[in-house]
């Protein structure tokens, strides 16, 4: 699917009109858990092998200037989850919207996580992104280099999609 379809699509499935407005609404949709949202998606764009929301963010949200953000692409994600080999937890630093986190998922699909991410606003595609995937991980809103965590979230194995729980710190 090309990126304005998509985001077109996107903006469709959230109900707003602006991509600036796609973070928030995603938030709402995690804390809501709302299935449909889910279901809607997985059924627009069944290759969960693919961070469709990478997509999107990367071309209209990233901050490539300030925050020198850039995203791993498919190749280079699957790759590298390769070279993870089989670990009980797979820890992800920098986990973005979740691109490695996927591509490992995709070759073990039992696999827990454990994602670590600086950038709040990519935070609601990063959880979007594992529950309706239904990923078993712990997100933490996080600087690794200060090790400070300021927020936490938990997303365990739902029926069909993951359920997310809100943590705090």
């Amino acid at each position: 699917m090309e990126l304005k379809e998509l985001t077109e699509w996107l903006l469709d499935l959230l109900g707003i009109q602006d991509v600036k407005e796609i973070p928030e609404a995603l938030m709402k949709v995690v804390k809501e858990n709302n299935t449909s949202k889910y279901e809607k998606f997985s059924e627009k764009l069944p290759d969960m092998s693919t961070d469709w929301l990478q997509k999107v963010y990367q071309y209209y949200l990233a901050d490539r200037k300030e925050k020198m953000q850039d995203y791993t692409p498919k190749s280079l994600a699957r790759f590298v989850s390769r070279l993870a080999g089989e670990q009980d937890v797979v820890i992800d630093m920098c986990a973005g919207s979740g691109a490695l986190t996927i591509q490992k998922w995709s070759i073990i699909p039992n696999q827990k996580f454990c994602l670590y991410e600086f950038d709040a606003n990519v935070i609601p595609l990063l959880l979007f992104n594992m529950a309706v995937r239904n990923i078993e991980c712990k997100v933490c809103h996080a600087d690794v280099l200060q090790d400070e965590i300021y927020h936490t979230y938990i997303i365990s194995h739902g029926d069909k999609f993951g359920v997310v729980k809100e943590m705090g710190r």
